[in-house]
């Protein structure tokens, strides 16, 4: 299904051992500034029309409590968020492995084409689960 190889860049790739553990470092200290700020966020507009959380809702407290290192309380807000940011800390983590090592052979995941669809229904089916806990948990 998904799976974890190992291969030399290709020519013109987009350097993802670079890009997004910056991405991810920059973002955290955005936010850890953002937050300690004091600044507020506008209102989730789709919540205040429908009376129903977004996709995203929650995600801000979410990222209020990773910034508080209450990490209980953040997955509760916005179970998907708080994997992305932890797979996110992952890949930066094994990003700076990958540069200290100067590895030549770069960490790729590869679904193949005959379970591509398998993959693209249980991400509908975990979207579908995910925005059922937020109705649950943001709304009661």
């Amino acid at each position: 299904m998904l799976r974890a190889i190992r291969r030399p860049a290709y020519p013109g790739e987009l350097n993802h051992e670079l890009v997004w553990p910056a991405a991810f470092l920059s973002g955290a200290v955005f936010a850890w500034v953002w937050f300690l700020s004091g600044l507020q966020l506008p209102q989730c507009v789709f919540i205040r029309l429908t009376g129903l959380p977004c996709l995203g809702c929650g995600g801000t407290r979410c990222a209020r409590n990773l910034v508080n290192f209450d990490f209980a309380q953040a997955f509760l807000y916005h179970p998907v968020f708080f994997l992305v940011v932890l797979l996110a800390a992952l890949w930066t983590a094994y990003a700076a492995v990958f540069w200290i090592r100067r590895d030549t052979l770069r960490l790729r995941f590869h679904v193949e084409p005959a379970q591509a669809k398998r993959v693209r229904v249980g991400f509908v089916l975990l979207l579908a689960a995910h925005w059922a806990w937020q109705c649950y948990y943001l709304t009661r």
